[in-house]
């Protein structure tokens, strides 16, 4: 282990200690502060990242990674009121999961939330995530370490300095959040073997990423790999509705991981109907890849292989499917899908009872966007990640779920027989 990152875990230590004495009060007054301190800094902030942008140009960063890095003004704004809604939502620690009495030995027993402790986070081009893993590790009682991309470090230099500063500010540990400020990849595989020290890492990033992650960790992580997500337009569901969703699913922002990448027609549609939702996504630039029954109703830009069906684009394409019925649908979901979001499209009480009950991906929609896969959108303030997994926690990881538990037991002078 490398001295600096040694110093590192020692200061994570000491602020976990320091972490516990805090009360939820006292967290919700240093994420307020950091929203502040995001407005007063903003300027400083949005010329950190055209210097990380116009990097990104000159290094022929792909346009949806270039997209994750770019920040404006609006998004900022954005990221303080996300700050403030973390710091107004109840504690998620020390609340009393169960209770209950063991006549057998007259023990009483509850079930308690704690936090985790020191979580890692690892992630790329996205510098938001400075601030949302930040805040709610902070709003959960753990101690971050935070190791962004290089393709967005001076960004995430003057965001952590606004945490500093709410921090220092308040006069609390500065080390309740840690940065590793150095690129060198040296430090996440220092992260990854940090048995012991850390108890959770956390990825943000590409596929290539994740897997290298997954692969080499010591550490229990907390992932999903891909966002392969569908969306089915089941028969009889209206044409105009389908094409405001399907169009928002794939184009409202193609390079998230909740975009719908595959869209499943079923066969009873007329061709003028589909010809009608398809053209809304090509006048927008997008392409469509179809299978061979597309083929025969409509002019696709290509033929869909095999490949495609188990692809995350990220960008203006998708693939598209005519299927028999909502049975078929959900076997290709559950064959192709990475398990991360689906949305089902119909009118059909049945459809969507079957629909619900049998696809297997962690977040299930109804006649909504996939893009709704959001940690804001679903009440938690924002999201660390989305978790594919299916132990601890799946769906958008808010501040709740960056805790874990212990349990509390009572007697009575009680010896056990």
């Amino acid at each position: 282990m490398s001295e600096y990152f040694k110093e590192i875990i020692s200061q994570s230590k000491q602020a976990a200690r320091a972490m516990m004495k805090l009360s939820a009060e006292d967290r919700s007054k240093i994420l307020m502060n950091i929203s502040g301190f995001l407005l007063t800094h903003k300027d400083d902030i949005l010329k950190a990242n055209q210097i990380d942008v116009e990097r990104a140009k000159s290094n022929n960063l792909s346009e949806p990674m270039l997209n994750r890095l770019i920040l404006t003004s609006k998004k900022i704004d954005h990221l303080s009121r996300d700050v403030e809604k973390i710091a107004q939502m109840p504690d998620p620690l020390n609340q009393e999961l169960e209770i209950w009495d063991n006549p057998s030995n007259g023990l009483r027993f509850s079930k308690v939330s704690v936090a985790i402790g020191v979580i890692g986070i690892i992630y790329e081009s996205r510098p938001n995530v400075t601030i949302d893993a930040a805040s709610l590790c902070l709003r959960s009682g753990n101690v971050s370490i935070l190791r962004g991309g290089s393709e967005c470090i001076e960004t995430n230099k003057k965001l952590y300095e606004c945490i500093q500063e709410a921090l220092k500010d308040l006069d609390f540990s500065p080390y309740l959040v840690c940065f590793i400020n150095d690129t060198d990849r040296s430090f996440v595989q220092e992260l990854l073997q940090a048995e012991g020290d850390i108890d959770v890492i956390i990825p943000r990033g590409g596929k290539s990423l994740i897997q290298t992650i997954s692969e080499n960790s010591k550490v229990p992580t907390l992932k999903h790999l891909e966002g392969i997500c569908h969306t089915v337009w089941d028969k009889g569901y209206d044409k105009d509705h389908a094409a405001t969703v399907i169009t928002n699913a794939k184009l409202r922002r193609p390079e998230i991981c909740g975009a719908t990448e595959t869209l499943l027609i079923h066969k009873d549609h007329t061709s003028e109907n589909i010809s009608y939702v398809l053209d809304q996504l090509k006048s927008h630039g997008c392409e469509i890849i179809g299978c061979e029954r597309l083929q025969e109703i409509y002019a696709i830009d290509r033929l869909a292989t095999e490949e495609d069906w188990a692809t995350e684009y990220l960008d203006k394409k998708i693939s598209v499917k005519i299927i028999e019925n909502i049975e078929e649908s959900v076997d290709h979901i559950n064959q192709y899908s990475s398990g991360h979001t689906e949305s089902c499209l119909t009118s059909s009480q049945s459809s969507i009872d079957y629909f619900f009950k049998n696809c297997k991906s962690a977040i299930l929609m109804h006649n909504a966007s996939t893009q709704f896969a959001d940690g804001g959108e679903f009440g938690f303030g924002a999201e660390i990640g989305i978790s594919t997994d299916k132990l601890h926690v799946r769906g958008p990881v808010g501040a709740k779920h960056l805790t874990t538990f212990k349990y509390q037991v009572s007697g009575n002078n009680t010896p056990r027989p």
